[in-house]
């Protein structure tokens, strides 16, 4: 990463002469936290006690850790920014806040300061003992997929020894004295080479016995947290002013009694990498370009990677199944039982019919639809029982099918952008039907003082050798204001008629940093280009920039919508009043957890609020809207359209 930094910064000192170059920068911000700002879950949790064992390997869906055992929301929870974590999933610690803003320590001076922390709830430990051999494991890594933590900077573990209280002072008066927290571990800031010595594992051990008496007690606690630091005012830039930078990984933490330090395996046979697209080239597309020729568009093989944390061969049972909108399972694949050897023998598994399990033939229904949203459901299971730990057992990956195709998987780990005077980039598409382009999505990550708005041509191209631009927009620049998913929309001033393969991207107008979201977990760099001078060449790069064309009006839907769907009853509609009645019908979840969005069909979003029963629309003039229902701490979401018709 310091090399592509290097050759940014001769580019920029050799002025307006200098061609056109790629270059990778962190993120300033992290856009999912950011997009659940107001969300109930990025505050603290009640405070609550958990019996042991204690353990999380942090396949809970994010972006926030489980409240259930964790009191605050700093860390982020995701299944992209690890080099081969042990599972799927890690907690990432950052320069990032709970809202995925930078810190304002981070601007306000260049020494160390705690960024992110992961706190326990309270956990019961009362009644035992030193003797009781009561052990923390969990594993760690610095940098990732994102920046590595300075040599100045570290990782550290605390211990909770005195909780916090009211005390009577000498004046009479009450004061708090703050929790007492005791340093028991530390690391040191490296990169990722260093660290690993570029060697599988990418990961490691740390062991901490709990042996002082003062720690066994019913409501105590543990956390660990990170001290970020950044240079100097005076060097500021949108390099070194990442908030992504300063990272470290954590996994599969495991807190329990009657442990050996020298154990280092676990009952536990599980994913060790996310769910894929069965589509071959795309993580989404249209629905109408799918059923043209379905074939032509999925993979032959899924990639999957299981692993067996234990100490001993297993035998287990893996199966894949497709579900429909409403739950019902449409195709199922079984690939049997096999037995699975620890991974410290063999590594992950190779058994072919559950490592790269065929894509069913025909594995979708192919009648024409708007759009179409399906699950593809993978499960592994030892025994009639399971293992000891079920949580990661089971990963999806939402198959999307709207009116958009997509490369990415919705999450940026950098951003992409072309230094040099008046530079090009495009993104190859190949498209399923001739259709009409009426849209384009760029995500533009923000970076420190807006730095990267700066003005450019939305353009489409048939070829790029020879060069035909068939549409060029006006002066376009980065927006933030109007986001969908983190995107930005961009109409064309009308309908393009297009077919067989186009290129989507821009012309910059002078020199400067576009930042666009590079997904570095999609390999699609095949389909990325660059110009230098008169001549276009292919990006360096192997990750998918997040850009996607539409073939209609974008709607607010992401690629990875949540697992099930809220209950709600909205009316009456049409509206010919000013409040809209929505009826929330989930007992279990509090309405106060609840937001409400309304969009517009243009996905401009222009209402964003708590749950209310009586939602006055009175500022809206008569037309349809959409409506979102959101809860994000399930991640359940409901959507409808309604019409105000006053």
């Amino acid at each position: 990463m310091n090399r592509v930094f290097t050759v940014m910064l001769l580019l920029l000192l050799w002025g307006f002469y200098a061609p056109a170059q790629e270059v990778l920068l962190p993120l300033l911000g992290n856009p999912q936290k950011a997009e659940t700002e107001r969300s109930p879950n990025s505050k603290s949790a009640a405070l609550r006690q958990v019996p042991l064992p204690f353990r999380d390997d942090f396949s809970h869906p994010g972006p926030y850790p489980d409240p259930a055992l964790w009191t605050d929301s700093f860390a982020f929870i995701n299944s992209s920014f690890a080099v081969h974590p042990k599972t799927v999933g890690v907690a990432t610690l950052d320069a990032l806040d709970q809202y995925g803003m930078i810190y304002q320590e981070a601007e306000e001076n260049s020494f160390q300061f705690v960024a992110d922390r992961l706190t326990s709830q309270q956990i019961l430990l009362g009644g035992l003992s030193p003797a009781d051999n009561v052990l923390l494991t969990f594993y760690y890594q610095p940098q990732g997929m994102g920046s590595a933590p300075r040599d100045r900077d570290s990782l550290v573990v605390e211990f909770l020894q005195t909780p916090g209280y009211y005390q009577e002072n000498e004046e009479g008066e009450t004061e708090w004295v703050p929790d007492l927290w005791k340093s028991v571990w530390r690391a040191e800031g490296e990169t990722l080479s260093e660290f690993a010595n570029d060697t599988f594992p990418f990961f490691k051990r740390a062991v901490i016995p709990i042996t002082d008496p003062v720690f066994f007690r019913d409501d105590f606690q543990f956390r660990i947290k990170n001290y970020s630091s950044f240079p100097l005012p005076a060097t500021k830039t949108p390099a070194n002013m990442a908030g992504n930078n300063n990272i470290w990984n954590i996994d599969y933490i495991l807190l329990d009694q009657n442990r050996n330090e020298s154990l280092t395996t676990y009952y536990d046979i599980a994913f060790a990498a996310p769910a894929q697209s069965i589509l071959k080239n795309y993580t989404a597309m249209p629905w109408s370009h799918y059923i043209v020729n379905p074939q032509s568009h999925l993979k032959s093989n899924l990639e999957l990677k299981i692993t067996n944390l234990g100490s001993i061969t297993y035998n287990y049972v893996y199966r894949y199944f497709i579900q429909d909108e409403v739950g019902n399972n449409i195709r199922t694949y079984s690939g049997g039982t096999w037995n699975i050897a620890p991974f410290y023998m063999d590594g992950y598994q190779s058994y072919q019919p559950h490592t790269n399990p065929i894509v069913i033939p025909n594995p979708l229904p192919t009648a024409p639809a708007e759009k179409r949203h399906f699950k593809v459901i993978h499960v592994v299971r030892e025994g009639a029982a399971g293992d000891s730990y079920q949580r990661n057992d089971t990963i999806v990956f939402n198959q999307v099918f709207d009116n958009f195709y997509a490369y990415d998987d919705g999450v940026p780990e950098s951003g992409y952008g072309l230094v040099g005077r008046n530079a090009s980039g495009a993104c190859r598409f190949v498209l399923g039907k001739a259709d009409n382009l009426e849209a384009v999505q760029f995500y533009f990550n923000r970076t420190l003082n807006d730095d990267n708005v700066k003005p450019f041509y939305l353009t489409i191209w048939s070829s790029l050798d020879p060069e035909e631009i068939i549409y060029q927009s006006e002066v376009f620049t980065p927006d933030f204001e109007e986001l969908m998913n983190g995107f930005a929309t961009y109409f064309l001033d009308e309908p393009l008629p297009v077919s067989g393969t186009i290129y989507v991207g821009w012309e910059q107008l002078g020199d400067g940093f576009l930042n666009i979201g590079y997904d570095a977990n999609s390999q699609a760099g095949e389909n990325i280009f660059y110009k230098v001078g008169n001549e276009w060449l292919p990006s360096i790069y192997q990750g998918a920039l997040m850009i996607r064309p539409y073939f209609g009006q974008p709607a607010p839907v992401s690629v990875n919508e949540p697992d099930t769907g809220l209950v709600a009853d909205i009316f009456p509609n049409p509206l010919r009043s000013n409040l809209l009645h929505i009826r929330l019908n989930e007992p279990q979840i509090p309405a106060n957890e609840v937001r409400l969005e309304i969009f517009d069909l243009q996905g401009r979003r222009l209402l964003s609020q708590e749950y209310v029963r009586q939602l006055d629309v009175g500022h809206l003039s008569n037309g349809m809207y959409i409506l979102r229902i959101t809860h994000p701490q399930s991640r359940r979401i409901q959507s409808g359209r309604f019409i105000i018709a006053r």
